[in-house]
């Protein structure tokens, strides 16, 4: 297991540097060569970075609700420490708290030129479960994102890669979702680029993990390349591929299913005027799940009718809705294929004090390491606000349902889970660089039958609640203009 996990960091890290080593060796040969100026697609170098209030819906780019927001050229970063009491480390029979310690550091990047974007996100650091079996456990989360910028499009490179103790819905690695947000996970708000935060949420294309029974230490990575292109001042058309995987590192006795799978999609917009568009995407996903003896490979074919409706500065909505095939290749009897519904709701609002996020989905995923693929609808809401000059406050609320695909009984022994978490966290501002967070999360992981072999203590329903302290210090912004 460990040399796979060596090379897939590798692997993703190099990519990281190689962008941006590719993007400073390309400034250098463009100043190197006085005769020949570059084109002037969005301006010369140093001119104002033009920022797109409407992105295509069928895209994975997002408006920003700040503002009159210009973004700039800059580095952040920052540390954080925490100690968390967990009800229920390792989710089995016999409940009891014990104690969880953190230590992280982030750094999060924005570099902008005249025709090129780019920007990285790392957040990483330890923890150590006071619980026998577990121990020490790494954390590391990195986001990248690197855009070429021309008069009618862009073409972008972007990869969501992740090693965690436990399952990305709820941030249970990092305590909670509200602790997180507030922390070090608030590094990159405002900065423009990395619009869709930590986590890699790219809808059908990515490789979200919506339960987790326990710790169980996984690699997650999702390279995207994606490009957008105007055809018309008021049409456009959208195309990507991705490729994925997820990979338990140390796969114990709970059978957890490693997966492969790839993707691609296409779509076309039209505005419908300054506020309102329509799109209709196209998708397609195959699942593998390597060295699973009796698992089939999935094929997805989905395709959605979108509506947005953005005022910028202040409204996000997007919708869409359509069919969904799926098809599950058996060698023996053959292919059985299922026609069901796929749909998607994303609303984001900025009001005066108060940022509502909420957003629904459901579409075939690959199981989530539990099962062999499933049918995934997931539902999550999140509000933020701050009650004073030094006081801010968030709420999390989210919800999973996963059906297994496949009949044969792969994973856990169950044919569905429910995954639910709901918190809050509040974080007070001691300085301009430093502060302290109080988050409390409480999760309920639900399978409809036991998922342990006879004779093992375990039970299908596990509860937790976590309560957690710490503090956090970040670094004035360091400008790289």
């Amino acid at each position: 297991m460990m040399p796979m996990q060596k090379t897939v960091c590798a692997l993703v890290l190099l990519t990281a540097v190689g962008m941006a080593w590719g993007q400073d060796t390309s400034s250098q040969d463009s100043n190197s060569q006085q005769t020949t100026p570059p084109p002037a697609a969005f301006g010369q170098e140093g001119s104002p970075v033009v920022i797109n209030d409407n992105p295509p819906i069928s895209g994975f780019d997002q408006p920003s609700l700040e503002p009159n927001i210009q973004p700039r050229s800059m580095l952040l970063g920052g540390v954080e420490g925490s100690e968390s009491l967990d009800t229920n480390i390792g989710s089995d029979a016999f409940p009891a708290i014990h104690s969880v310690t953190r230590g992280l550091g982030g750094l999060t990047m924005q570099r902008l030129w005249s025709r090129y974007q780019l920007a990285a996100a790392y957040i990483g650091g330890v923890g150590y479960y006071n619980v026998a079996g577990t121990g020490l456990q790494q954390i590391h989360e990195l986001q990248a994102q690197q855009t070429a910028l021309w008069k009618t499009g862009q073409f972008s490179i972007r990869d969501s890669f992740s090693y965690l103790p436990e399952g990305t819905f709820g941030y249970g690695s990092y305590g909670g979702a509200g602790g997180f947000q507030l922390g070090l996970g608030s590094l990159g708000e405002g900065m423009g680029v990395l619009g869709s935060g930590f986590g890699g949420h790219y809808g059908i294309m990515g490789s979200n993990q919506f339960g987790s029974l326990g710790q169980a230490p996984h690699i997650s990575n999702v390279i995207l390349a994606d490009v957008v292109e105007s055809l018309t001042p008021r049409s456009s058309v959208t195309a990507a591929g991705s490729y994925g995987l997820l990979h338990f590192t140390d796969n114990n006795s709970q059978n957890l299913i490693n997966s492969r799978q790839y993707g691609g999609q296409a779509g076309y917009n039209y505005s419908l005027s300054a506020k309102d568009q329509f799109a209709v995407t196209g998708g397609y996903m195959a699942f593998e799940f390597p060295g699973v003896v009796g698992a089939d490979h999935v094929n997805t074919e989905v395709v959605q009718l979108m509506y947005g409706h953005r005022i910028s500065g202040r409204m996000d909505l997007v919708m869409g809705a359509g069919p969904q095939w799926t098809r599950i290749h058996d060698p023996v009897s053959g292919t059985d294929t299922r026609l069901t519904g796929s749909g998607q709701v994303t609303f984001r609002y900025r009001f005066r004090k108060t940022n509502l996020a909420a957003g629904y989905e459901r579409f075939d995923t690959s199981g989530s390491g539990l099962f062999a693929g499933g049918e995934s609808d997931f539902a999550h809401v999140s509000l933020s606000r701050p009650f004073s000059r030094r006081y801010n406050a968030q709420a999390d609320l989210g919800y999973s349902r996963t059906r297994r695909l496949q009949n044969v009984n792969l994973g856990v022994n169950a044919d569905s889970f429910d995954y639910l978490f709901a918190g809050f966290a509040v974080r007070r501002q001691f300085g301009y660089n430093w502060g302290a967070f109080l988050s409390y999360q409480w999760n309920d992981q639900i399978l409809d039958s036991s998922f342990c072999t006879p004779g093992q203590p375990c039970n299908r329903i596990a509860v937790r609640h976590v309560l957690t302290i710490g503090v956090d210090w970040h670094f004035r912004p360091i400008r790289l203009d």
